[in-house]
């Protein structure tokens, strides 16, 4: 649709081209005034045509943009369902027995090594997948789910990670020295 700022310039447009078509009648004097009345209407009439085109332009433009947003909010909409039949999948996968393997996570230097049991947490813990994937953890088989250097006790201490809720309350907490065989059995 035409805004009054589009409609300013197409007039705008028509009227360069009437003073460009009456400034080449009065420069040059062997052009009749029925032959620059001709010309100017011509230039009337391509001013007009070109102004035709531009509302057919911008009418497509708005169209394309529409059809665009429509295709951004459908594929949004898949992508959040996709995720919710994926969690659903996997609490499904869980409620009939099966739990991803034990994982030992292991820091760089070898010293340090933690035990995660995901039957642990979801059978004995009661906690949905959900709970933490892929806020928490990312959810990729096969792929680091933190970035190498990034699951520590000190970025855990600041509720990142496990500290999200082995914080002390909502689970024992990842400064407990007590608690420390839990997650370190081999230490």
């Amino acid at each position: 649709m035409l805004t009054g700022n589009n409609i300013l310039k197409l007039i705008t447009t028509a009227a360069i081209i009437c003073a460009i078509v009456s400034t080449a009648v009065l420069i040059q004097p062997r052009i009749s005034w029925s032959d620059s009345a001709e010309y100017a209407a011509q230039a009337l009439k391509e001013a007009e045509k070109a102004r035709s085109e531009a509302e057919k332009a911008v009418l497509a433009a708005e169209r394309a943009i529409e059809d665009a947003e429509k295709a951004m909010a459908d594929a949004e909409k898949n992508k959040q369902d996709a995720k919710k039949d994926k969690a659903k999948a996997m609490e499904q996968m869980v409620q009939h027995g099966y739990f991803p393997d034990d994982f030992s996570m292991d820091a760089p230097d070898g010293k340090v090594s933690a035990v995660f049991s995901h039957k642990k947490h979801t059978e004995r813990e009661q906690l949905r997948c959900v709970e933490c994937h892929p806020k928490v953890f990312l959810m990729k088989v096969g792929k680091n789910v933190v970035k190498k250097g990034h699951l520590t006790m000190d970025e855990m201490k600041k509720g990142k990670y496990c500290g999200n809720c082995h914080n002390g309350h909502k689970a024992f907490s990842v400064t407990s020295i007590q608690h420390c065989k839990r997650c370190h059995p081999k230490q």
